[in-house]
């Protein structure tokens, strides 16, 4: 009698403002999610308030305006269902990346992070790394979110928006 638990994952946003197709997909996707976590580059601070008409968890990017940057940590854990969750953002190059995030932990499951605009999962030891890819996605390719579903295990997916 495990209750579960379901996370929607997003980053890389970058929208200066809710677009009709952002919020479709946020209804759509996310419609049965407990918690939207946001690794961060929403890069408006439109976007986090329309984001908050939902329970959010989110970080800040390098590419989030002043507004963004002021309410926002760099990164944060939170603890859901007895599984500790790191989230961050991501800063420098895409190429080691994952080896970055995960040392700004210590004692989590999951860590969730954004930046490369690639999506991303790879077990490291006992933690899951979890990148739910871009929004907007690569050039010329989809854009992804992740779903995380937590019970007495944990499943990953990646989903494309478009």
């Amino acid at each position: 009698n495990i209750y579960m638990v379901k996370l929607g994952i997003i980053s890389d946003t970058h929208l200066n403002r809710v677009t009709d197709e952002f919020s479709n997909t946020i209804k759509n996707i996310f419609r049965e999610v407990d918690l939207i976590i946001h690794a961060g580059d929403m890069t408006s601070l439109f976007v986090y308030d329309y984001l908050s008409n939902w329970n959010i968890s989110a970080v800040r990017g390098n590419m989030d305006d002043l507004d963004l940057q002021n309410i926002l940590p760099e990164k944060r854990i939170e603890e859901i269902e007895g599984r500790r969750i790191g989230i961050i953002h991501g800063r420098g190059s895409p190429y080691g990346l994952g080896n970055l995030v995960f040392n700004e932990f210590q004692d989590v499951d999951i860590i969730i992070f954004g930046h490369s605009h690639i999506p991303f999962y790879e077990k490291k030891g006992k933690v899951e790394m979890f990148n739910p890819g871009s929004y907007k996605g690569l050039s010329g390719q989809s854009g992804t979110v992740g779903i995380i579903e937590i019970d007495d295990s944990l499943r990953f997916e990646h989903i494309q928006v478009r």
